[in-house]
Formats: structure tokens, C-alpha cells, sequence
């Protein structure tokens, strides 16, 4: 893995223009991974283009990923709507409805408190993006089944995503999301059972 770069800054528009300028001197680079500390929140991304060989196909992939205390009990995941989750839906697969029939019709979803999720993807800017990028996933969920693991809010697309515009969009969907759920109480109201 190449070096983690780390850049800090108050405003999104002064850090993007820091990773932007790093990336653009880096352009060659087949990994690109840095720590952005936007107002005391950090969130690690990603870049990775693997392109195979031999019988190996390649691999696209560009993610977020920031740290969420264990005390916040809200969980869910997002991802898109494909055949194939289309044909576990007709298995018994279940996902649930947030009311918004195009978030709905473009991802199956699971969480334990859809009140909460409904809220926290109100904002129409957000909406809009998730609506734009839906080969996605987003979620909020422990790392590993063991109990000390940490949770984690992740966003992955399997496409290497370098689109200086694309980045920074997707980028503030996801520090928003975050900055929402780190401010959420350690009970939900309408807790349901766990994911």
C-alpha cells in the first residue's frame, strides 16, 4: 500500500483543494489512500485499480470510511437494487420501505430504526446523490461479529471513481451522513432489533 496522506482542514472547500492537488501530482499512482480531518471528523479514502492479469479479472474500487462510537445504537445499509437482490427479495430476503418511492425502487434497505434513516436522508442534496450513484453501498455497521469490534459508516463503489466534481459530491454526502449520525443519542426511540 502506498502512503497514507493526511489533510486537515475546517471547510470542504479547502481540504478538496488540498487532496485534489495531491491526487493531480499523484495521477499515476494505482492506490491512492488519505486521512481527511474535515472539523474534527476523520474519514479515510480510497482509491484502488487493480486491472488483473492472466485469468485474474481486475478490480475497481473507491470508498469512505470513518469510525462511529459503539455507543450509538442506530445501524443500516444501503445497496443497490440489482437482479440478484431482486431474486433474494423473492426468496424472503426483506428489506424496508423509508416512503420515498425512488430511494425505495433504488436500494434495498435494512436498518433498526427506519424513522431515523428516513430522517437522516431528508436533505434533497443527499437524496439527489444517492439517487445519481446507486451502484453503491452505504452503511453503518460493526466491523467484524466480535463484540469490540469498531463501527464503522462506509461507502463503496466498485468503480474507481476520479472525477475531481464526483469525488467531492460523493465525499459531502458521506461527511453529512456522518456528521448526522455522530450526533445521534446513545438510544433510539424506535430502536428495532438489531441488523
Amino acid at each position: 500500500m502506498d502512503t497514507i496522506r493526511t489533510f486537515s482542514a475546517n471547510t470542504e472547500d479547502a481540504l478538496w483543494q488540498q487532496v485534489l492537488a495531491d491526487m493531480a501530482y499523484q495521477k499515476d499512482d494505482w492506490e491512492y489512500t488519505a486521512d481527511l480531518d474535515q472539523a474534527g471528523y476523520r474519514t479515510r479514502f480510497s482509491i484502488e485499480i487493480d486491472l488483473g492479469g492472466g485469468f485474474e479479472s481486475g478490480i475497481e474500487l473507491t470508498t469512505f470510511t470513518a469510525i462511529v462510537p459503539r455507543r450509538i445504537p442506530f445501524r443500516f445499509a444501503l445497496h443497490e437494487q440489482d437482479w440478484m437482490h431482486k431474486m433474494g427479495k423473492l426468496l424472503g430476503l426483506t428489506d424496508v420501505e423509508l416512503g420515498d418511492p425512488e430511494i425505495d425502487a433504488a436500494y434495498i434497505i435494512t436498518t433498526n430504526d427506519p424513522a431515523t434513516l428516513h430522517d437522516l436522508l431528508a436533505d434533497e442534496t443527499l437524496r439527489q446523490t444517492l439517487l445519481r450513484y446507486q451502484e453503491l453501498r452505504l452503511d453503518l455497521a460493526p466491523e467484524s461479529e466480535m463484540p469490540e469490534s469498531d463501527v464503522l459508516l462506509t461507502f463503496t463503489k466498485e468503480a474507481a471513481i476520479t472525477d475531481p466534481e464526483q469525488l467531492r459530491e460523493i465525499y459531502h454526502l458521506f461527511y453529512s451522513i456522518l456528521r448526522r449520525v455522530m450526533t445521534l443519542p446513545a438510544t433510539l426511540p424506535n430502536l428495532e432489533q438489531q441488523l
